[in-house]
Parts: C-alpha cells; structure tokens; sequence
C-alpha cells in the first residue's frame, strides 16, 4: 500500500491523542530523501522492526479468518490461535531485545495525524525526519516520515518539546494508531469506572 498525502490541518483535528509510552526512535533526514525513502518505508526499516510489523500482520490475518467465517472447523481455529500465540510470544521476545537498542520507552503525545515528544535538542521548523515506532502492548511497528511543525523549551525539564506531524504513513499503520488509542481510553475508562465505584 502505497503512502498516504500529507493531511491538511482542519482533518489532523479528527485524530483522537493520547499520552502513552512506546519504544521509539528517529532521525534526520533531508526533505528530498524523506519523498523518495517514504516510497519504501517498509524495506528501510530496521531487520528486528520488520520482523515485528510482519508478524503482526500474520497474527492480523489469521484473526481476519477467524472473524470473516460463519462456522470454522475446530481444529482449525485451534491451528489459528495456537498459530497466534506462538507470534505473539516471539513478539514479546523481540520486544524485550528491541529494547536494549532503543534504550527505554518514551512517553509520547500520540494520534493518528502525528506525534508529541521531548527531546534534548532543538529542532528547527520544516525539518523532515523519519520515526520508527513501536506501540505496546500490541508490538506492532510502524515507520513515518514527518515534519516538525513546533518546538517549544520545556522549562521544567531543560528539554524542547517537538510537534511532528505525519506526512508519510501506510494508511495501515495510521489505523493502527487510532486503535491503539482506543484500547487505551477504553482501558482508562474502565479504570476510571472502578475508581468511581470503589468510592461510592
């Protein structure tokens, strides 16, 4: 699937944001590279990011199967969701190793048109860079090609805040930001629910 255009500012809006934690990683790169590598994000991301994003889109498969049939043959959706847990356990794995490279989560400001972050330099307006992220507890990757779009020094922790919005992501992933974000306010709703009820 081929990268989706740049979204106009009154549709960034849309997007739902949430503050979350996810293994993420960045660079520089110049506006011209970030249109010509935005045409294969897929095969320019790290062999371990890879490895993920296509076994999440196995597990994502198998489910389709399972979903999309009336009636299935147990032993079937047995093979299927054993299938399932076998990846997801191999995710996790990766996962764990995949965090000695990007060093720790970070706390972020995510939506489906772009991202917020900390970070300890100042980066100019316009600049393009190319993000690679991972979203947990799914363990599914993803790499975008964004621009700052704000950058602000955050007195409290002597860090800049950046804005980055996303000009190119595969319409798939940008899906799976926004459900991403779903399962989390539906979590904190539910526990937001208990509270509530503990009190009373």
């Amino acid at each position: 699937m081929s990268p989706t255009p740049p979204i106009p500012e009154d549709d960034r809006r849309q997007y739902f944001r949430i503050k979350h934690s996810v293994f993420m990683t960045f660079e520089i790169v110049d506006e011209e590279s970030a249109v010509n590598k935005g045409q294969t994000i897929n095969s320019k991301s790290l062999p371990c990011i890879y490895l993920l994003k296509e076994l999440n889109g196995l597990m994502g498969g198998n489910e389709t199967v399972v979903t999309s049939l009336a009636t299935l043959d147990s032993s079937i959706l047995t093979h299927l969701t054993n299938q399932n847990n076998k990846m997801s356990e191999l995710s996790q794995y990766i996962i764990e190793n995949l965090a000695l490279e990007y060093n720790e989560q970070v706390e972020v400001d995510l939506s489906g048109g772009g991202i917020r972050f900390t970070h300890h330099s100042q980066l100019p307006i316009e600049q393009a860079l190319k993000i690679e992220l991972v979203l947990v507890p799914e363990y599914y990757s993803l790499i975008a090609y964004g621009k700052v779009v704000d950058c602000k020094k955050d007195a409290d922790k002597e860090q800049f805040e950046l804005a980055i919005t996303f000009d190119q992501i595969q319409e798939n992933d940008r899906d799976a930001i926004i459900r991403h974000i779903f399962m989390a306010q539906s979590k904190q709703l539910r526990i937001n629910s208990k509270d509530e009820q503990s009190k009373e």
